[in-house]
């Protein structure tokens, strides 16, 4: 029987300062279950209790089952979010990992700062999950399976039910006469995580009547040995960091292949990225470090893509944001947030900046493609070479002219005579999508 004392100590554990805590919420079997139990013991979480509902529109019942997880909600008193989702055919992994992927990508995008995301796995999710990456090849990462949390958008996601089987949830609804919606989909053993849980582990059972509580303790020594490992990767990731703390190409050179890999991934991790396959790390980790200083190589994966320039990684998010968000000048005195398409500006002081006379003068706020004049464009150019503008971020910086002068590049520093002791520093912030995709 799931305890629910239980369940609020583990869930506190894990996010003890939550601003929010919103259960991913299906309306089958394991989530009604979660949030039924948190509904019940709501008046001892420190902040309140809402859900998330996901329809993937691949069910021709899909819409119902929406409907049926907002009439639960009402009957609970708990605000529900529901979110549809696209899940486009994607080359190289089947319905599922679309599925996935689409998912937490939305999830990641609902989530607002300090929010934590709760999940309904339980211990028979990650003997399954253990199962099905030893049979993909997976390395030390991989079979550690599900984290207890990790990082999502701009909260955090956890799984409060890892070390609670599958029956004690059923038992839980059962005692309460709740029902819960059957997707098709989760009987299905064309999918390989169906397969093995219908198919597999019950012929593991009878054999060994404890294997899945074996399967989750070899999961718990892996990720043992993982966080050990990851106190290696600490120090030698902090030694790679350039002073604006990027990895460095030149140190991640000092390092033996498979150090690189394992740095690159551990960035990638600590980031809040799931890292790409193996092969494709591998032979991506060895074009940025290896390829000539003209080559513009990158590492590119379903989660995100990994550039260099001027012998720094840049990681930036899967889908990049749209160039030119606001092409039409503005005008601004550095007073207040400057609210554009693309983020907000601002200034903030600062021992060293852009001097204050001159923004109280009025200054020009603009993007690339509203520098129309040749000669304001080159020394456009020459600003940008100078801060060490990445290319590809030159469309989507906002800048700050004075007439036809360049005073400025947000986010990246100002021109030369320009500065003043003390100053404003020019702060932005852009809007981008999350970047952050499922790891599980």
């Amino acid at each position: 029987m799931l305890d629910r004392r239980v369940l609020v100590a583990r869930l506190l554990g894990l996010a003890p300062a939550a601003a929010a805590y919103r259960v991913a919420f299906s309306g089958g079997r394991d989530s009604t279950a979660l949030l039924h139990a948190l509904a019940e013991v709501r008046d001892r979480l420190p902040a309140p209790l809402a859900a998330v509902h996901i329809d993937h529109g691949l069910h021709p019942e899909s819409a119902r089952w929406a409907e049926a997880c907002e009439s639960v909600c009402e009957r609970l008193g708990v605000g529900l979010e529901c979110r549809r989702v696209v899940v486009p055919p994607s080359a190289g992994q089947g319905l599922e990992a679309a599925a996935r992927e689409a998912r937490y990508r939305a999830f990641g995008e609902l989530l607002a700062a300090g929010d934590c995301l709760v999940l309904a796995h339980h211990a028979d999710d990650q003997a399954e999950t253990f199962l099905l990456r030893a049979l993909r090849g997976g390395g030390l990462h991989g079979l550690c399976a599900m984290p207890a949390w990790r990082p999502l958008g701009r909260g955090r996601l956890v799984r409060p039910l890892l070390e609670v089987p599958r029956t004690a949830l059923t038992a839980y609804l059962q005692s309460r006469s709740l029902d819960w919606i059957e997707d098709p989909a989760n009987r299905d053993p064309a999918h390989d995580r169906v397969y093995l849980r219908e198919r597999v582990l019950p012929v593991l059972a009878a054999r060994w009547p404890d294997a899945t509580g074996h399967l989750q303790s070899a999961v718990a020594s892996l990720q043992a040995d993982q966080a050990l490992l990851g106190g290696y990767l600490d120090r030698d990731l902090a030694t790679a960091r350039a002073a604006d703390g990027r990895p460095a190409v030149a140190e991640l050179r000092r390092l033996m292949p498979y150090q690189r890999q394992a740095v690159v991934r551990h960035w990638l991790v600590c980031s809040g990225y799931r890292p790409p396959p193996g092969r494709r790390l591998a032979a991506g980790v060895q074009a940025l470090i290896e390829s000539g200083p003209d080559a513009q190589p990158e590492l590119r994966w379903t989660d995100g893509c990994i550039r260099r320039y001027r012998g720094r990684l840049y990681l930036l998010a899967a889908v990049p944001p749209p160039a030119d968000p606001e092409p039409r000048p503005q005008a601004w005195a550095g007073q207040g947030r400057l609210i554009l398409a693309g983020g907000a500006l601002s200034a903030q002081w600062s021992p060293a900046g852009i001097d204050p006379e001159r923004l109280a003068h009025g200054v020009t706020v603009v993007f690339r493609s509203g520098v129309l004049e040749v000669a304001a464009r080159r020394r456009l150019q020459r600003l940008y070479q100078r801060l060490g503008v990445p290319p590809w971020e030159r469309d989507r910086v906002p800048l700050l002219f004075a007439g036809s002068r360049p005073v400025a590049v947000a986010g990246y520093g100002i021109a030369p005579g320009e500065r003043a002791r003390p100053g404003l520093r020019i702060v932005w912030q852009p809007s981008r999508p999350a970047a952050q995709s499922p790891s599980n």
